[in-house]
């Protein structure tokens, strides 16, 4: 590799990778790569993406690729080609032609894109020319080019006096969003003490989207999810109140007894042992998840599935229930409305969770409801101008795509229809 060129992060430091380069060679195969052909980086919507070395941008692809809106910079560095890609953004902050800095804001991260589940920054590099052994596009590790070159060191944060409880068993995360990696499993009720701002912790309780650093009893540091928290534990069940005593029962006056008759002889019933419960098992999405129509990441979408929505895990249920929150493994389901698909075990849990705040959009003209985001999906019906459609997904995820090209909404009609809208024909306001 050149010394010459080195590449500055492209997020702030306190977002974390959550796949390197290399990782899942089982998945990334079928694309025709050894594994992943880049660093991912588990990061919220909407935070800044910056250039990872000076150079200048010669593509800013739209949400219609399968990596989402991405943006491609040119580095030419001592003779030699390089490029970096950036992708599933949800806003370019660069046009073609633009001259870029290393550490300029060029993009918002997003979630855009069929090869995503989630929030996440990919962070591709390119040498020309150069391959890279069981790889193609000239795709290369960014991982050594960044080295040398460390975020700045952060202070650790101090614990506070502020201790919250968990409402239920959910996962500490070393970073804060669901892409980060688990590092332990917290109990219902388990008190943990906050680190840093108690009041900025305090206001964050019980609120969708939000995370809080915390530690537990035996000195681990984490993020909780704050929607999982709350200020004081959850009260004992009250004890069940003694019953009075029963007065002895006066016994009956003795008599002689009958002669007894020559009992009749019972007809034999042959017993037959009782069926053992068969229940299915039920999960719910840890957050609004895509629901697929096969068991990868790349499959196209069929619906958007809520944390208090059950979903009937089609198969064995204990090995289903083996797989919940394992990475890489994916469940079977039955909807409610009788559609069988697919949903990443990792975002899933046992649980119903809290009902998200969804948003109302509007079609600015008559337009198509269809099956999958995609044009050539099968028409479910057709909605008119101004048609409430509630969407079904969170605010936090549906609001940044309304109006944009190649984007699509999941939404619900009054009478309950449910399908995928083109979100460049609808707003949040009629028309």
């Amino acid at each position: 590799m050149s010394k010459q060129f080195k590449l500055v992060r492209p997020l702030d430091a306190h977002w974390k990778m959550s796949q390197r380069f290399g990782e899942n060679p089982d998945f990334y195969s079928k694309f025709g790569n050894a594994g992943h052909g880049g660093i991912d980086y588990g990061v919220a919507v909407g935070n800044n993406v910056y250039a990872g070395a000076d150079g200048e941008v010669f593509e800013v692809r739209s949400a219609d690729d399968p990596m989402g809106i991405n943006v491609r910079i040119r580095h030419i560095v001592g003779g030699r080609e390089y490029q970096t890609i950036y992708a599933h953004l949800s806003k370019p902050m660069v046009s073609v032609g633009d001259s870029v800095k290393a550490g300029q804001v060029i993009a918002l991260s997003g979630n855009t894109g069929r090869y995503t589940s989630g929030p996440h920054l990919h962070f591709a590099l390119k040498r020309i020319g150069i391959d890279t052994p069981g790889y193609k596009y000239n795709l290369a590790d960014p991982w050594p080019y960044l080295e040398g070159q460390p975020p700045p060191e952060s202070k650790p944060l101090e614990p506070s006096d502020l201790t919250i409880y968990t409402t239920d068993k959910v996962r500490m995360r070393d970073g804060p969003a669901t892409s980060y990696a688990e590092v332990a499993w917290l109990t219902k009720d388990e008190a943990l003490t906050v680190l840093g701002d108690a009041n900025a912790a305090r206001a964050k309780v019980g609120q969708k989207g939000q995370w809080i650093p915390a530690r537990r009893a035996d000195g681990t540091d984490g993020y909780v999810a704050a929607w999982y928290a709350q200020l004081k534990p959850d009260a004992p069940a009250p004890a069940e109140p003694k019953a009075e005593p029963k007065p002895e029962p006066i016994p009956e006056p003795k008599h002689e007894p009958e002669p007894e008759l020559e009992p009749k002889p019972k007809p034999e019933i042959e017993s037959k042992p009782e069926p053992e419960p068969t229940g299915a098992l039920v999960v719910y999405a840890t957050e609004p998840l895509n629901v697929r129509e096969s068991p990868a990441l790349g499959a196209a979408r069929t619906a958007v599935a809520l944390p208090d929505e059950a979903l009937t895990v089609i198969g064995d249920p204990e090995v289903a229930k083996a797989n919940i929150g394992d990475r890489g493994d994916w469940l079977n389901v039955r909807l409610a409305d009788g559609s069988e698909n697919y949903v990443a075990a990792w975002y899933v849990q046992l649980k119903p969770g809290a009902a998200v705040e969804s948003i109302t959009v509007y079609p600015t003209e008559d337009m198509n409801m269809r099956n999958r985001p995609d044009t050539s999906g099968d028409l479910v019906q057709r909605v008119v101008h101004n048609a409430p459609l509630k969407v079904h997904d969170s605010a936090e995820r549906a609001q940044p795509l309304v109006g944009q090209h190649g984007e699509w909404l999941y939404v619900e009609t009054k009478d309950g229809q449910r399908g995928w809208v083109a979100a460049w024909y609808v707003s949040t306001a009629t028309t």
